[in-house]
């Protein structure tokens, strides 16, 4: 299966699992409990679509985190001060580059292979930040519905191999990391 029909899948069952609320909770108790979380100086965030699961909760005031913002195709972080909605439809940090040492990564996904690899939204932005600054990101962890962990999936050398996993039942350690 390629990946749009991956991409169109994965949006389907996220789409037809019930108690997605319940299931952002317990994820975001998952990540409350690692010390990665806890020890990280600087949280590389994301602002959820609705077909990603709801960390706001955990994360909207936290003075360590920074959201993602797009220019000229390339990712960046930014402070959480001011937000607003991007030409690609989704809430973006200010336009502010922050200078951070090191950060804990936490990486939305449609889709994961047993071998921790994302699949993505088709972009790539994530993909290419996370092989840009490896060096900058203490753990990349992507976070996902119970529905999300995908049988058919055949990643591509570009595709980012992710240091752990969380879902609301479990948290999946890359053993490589």
């Amino acid at each position: 299966m390629d990946k749009t029909e991956l991409r169109k899948n994965a949006k389907k069952r996220i789409r037809e699992l019930t108690g997605k609320t319940g299931e952002s909770e317990r994820i975001m108790e998952n990540l409350k409990a690692l010390r990665e979380y806890n020890d990280a100086e600087t949280i590389l965030a994301f602002f959820p679509l609705s077909d990603e699961p709801d960390i706001l909760p955990l994360i909207k005031s936290d003075p360590r985190v920074l959201f993602p913002y797009i220019d000229k195709g390339t990712m960046h972080f930014g402070p959480a001060h001011t937000l607003h909605r991007s030409a690609y439809g989704t809430i973006e940090g200010e336009h502010i580059e922050e200078d951070y040492d090191s950060a804990l990564m936490l990486v939305p996904l449609l889709g994961y292979s047993s071998t921790l690899q994302r699949l993505g939204r088709g972009g790539g932005f994530y993909d290419r930040y996370i092989a840009e600054n490896r060096e900058r990101i203490t753990a990349a962890i992507g976070i996902a519905f119970s529905v999300s962990l995908l049988e058919e999936f055949i990643a591509e050398d570009h595709d980012a191999v992710l240091d752990m996993i969380i879902t609301p039942d479990s948290v999946v350690r890359n053993p490589a990391s």
